[in-house]
């Protein structure tokens, strides 16, 4: 439990000092990419912190899903588009995968709590 607030917290406060960042940033050196796009590496750093312990492969199912899903990606976008544009594909999957290993991550936590 307290392994899990210490995370909550480390999150928050990497948002918060990215989100500053980002404030004095000149508008037009700005990236594309916004503090919540950093949530992929956190989160699956924190799911295997908090699942590697466990007796069946969590973390391994995670990340084997989250390759799947870049697969059925590339392959939806390139073939509906006719191309692969590396700057756009790359954003878009970057957003997916905030999502989908933000629900992982709460997954995670229920999980852990239910323990």
């Amino acid at each position: 439990m307290r392994q899990m607030i210490i995370q909550i917290i480390i999150l928050i406060a990497v948002l918060f000092i990215l989100r500053l960042f980002r404030s004095f940033t000149p508008k037009a050196r700005r990236p594309k990419l916004h503090p919540v796009d950093c949530l992929p590496l956190l989160s699956l750093w924190f799911i295997w912190q908090l699942s590697h312990t466990w007796a069946d492969p969590w973390f391994a199912a995670i990340v084997f899903i989250w390759m799947l899903i870049s697969i059925v990606l590339t392959l939806w976008w390139g073939l509906s588009k006719g191309e692969l544009l590396w700057n756009k594909f790359l954003l878009f999957y970057w957003r997916i995968t905030d999502l989908l290993l933000l629900l992982a991550y709460l997954a995670t936590i229920v999980r852990v709590l239910i323990r």
